[in-house]
């Protein structure tokens, strides 16, 4: 693997870390200064506003906290069947699909890699997704009309860009990030039931902008620095930018896929949500993906 890429993945994985840890700790710090100021709205003085924003800091940490990791466990141990079934994909053997099989196959043995299982989604549209973080327990998912619409080659590159986030353990990150991002909408709202219910004022306005604005662009921008990364990992992997180049055009063409849940978004190969605003898509512009691949 070339020292660029390896350095790149090695940056991106530090600072995407440090990024999701130090979410509860900018979390606490918010409702701490957030308490602060409402109490000190009541003419305490300067000790004891404090104390009291500490008390309350505490108490909503204690009730959080716990809640958060009992969520993390269960989705750690649960990942894998919960967001395939969002996904309508159905998983299938290698008696039924022999060829994925022996694309997917060839590329680990490559990387001397267990080969994931394969689930296909029975759909008119053209994308594919990994999940977990070891290819031994993983799956990789491609949509029927992406099998039937690429050439071995291509397939062979939306493969690699695959088994690239498995290595990476993107899928994993992505879910603890979806999740920290669902335990801080939760905890504005029992901020505002708990202290500020049926009061007036601009604190919860701003919890508002915060919580649908700022922590979900955080999300998006882990999410389009790894599909960066994923790229360039299936080149290493087949020795062919082309056919990575050439799958990606033919993917954006038609890459929409019937979800029952929209949080997955962010795993496909492509964006398969229609209607969403340039701002707010998951992934970066095929047109930018290509100009990287075209000059890696």
């Amino acid at each position: 693997m070339p020292l660029s890429l390896q350095e790149g993945i090695r940056t991106n994985r530090i600072k995407t870390y440090i990024l999701v840890f130090s979410l509860p700790v900018i979390l606490a710090i918010v409702i701490f200064l957030i308490c602060y100021y409402d109490i000190s709205k009541t003419g305490i003085t300067n000790g004891s506003v404090v104390n009291e924003a500490m008390d309350n800091t505490v108490e909503f940490l204690s009730i959080w906290v716990p809640l958060l990791l009992i969520w993390l466990v269960i989705a750690f141990y649960y990942e894998k069947k919960i967001m395939f079934s969002f996904s309508w994909a159905k998983e299938v053997t290698r008696k039924e699909e022999p060829e994925i099989y022996n694309i997917v196959e060839n590329l680990c043995i490559t990387r001397w890699l267990h080969t994931p299982k394969i689930g296909i989604i029975e759909e008119e549209w053209m994308n594919a997704f990994a999940l977990w973080r070891r290819t031994k327990d993983s799956r990789i998912c491609f949509t029927r009309w992406l099998i039937n619409n690429l050439d071995r080659k291509e397939i062979e590159a939306v493969a690699g860009h695959e088994l690239t986030h498995i290595i990476n353990k993107d899928s994993m990150l992505m879910l603890v990030t979806i999740l920290y991002i669902w335990a801080i909408g939760t905890a504005w709202r029992y901020i505002y039931f708990r202290w500020w219910s049926g009061k007036r004022n601009n604190i919860w306005l701003a919890l508002i902008v915060l919580w649908y604005a700022f922590y979900p662009l955080i999300r998006l921008a882990i999410s389009r620095k790894r599909e960066y990364l994923a790229d360039a990992g299936s080149v290493v992997l087949t020795h062919d930018n082309q056919a990575m180049i050439s799958a990606l055009r033919k993917i954006s063409q038609k890459p929409e896929v019937s979800l029952k849940n929209d949080s997955i978004a962010s795993l496909f190969i492509e964006n398969p949500l229609s209607g969403i605003s340039t701002l707010f898509q998951t992934h970066p512009s095929i047109e930018n993906r290509i100009k990287a691949l075209e000059n890696y």
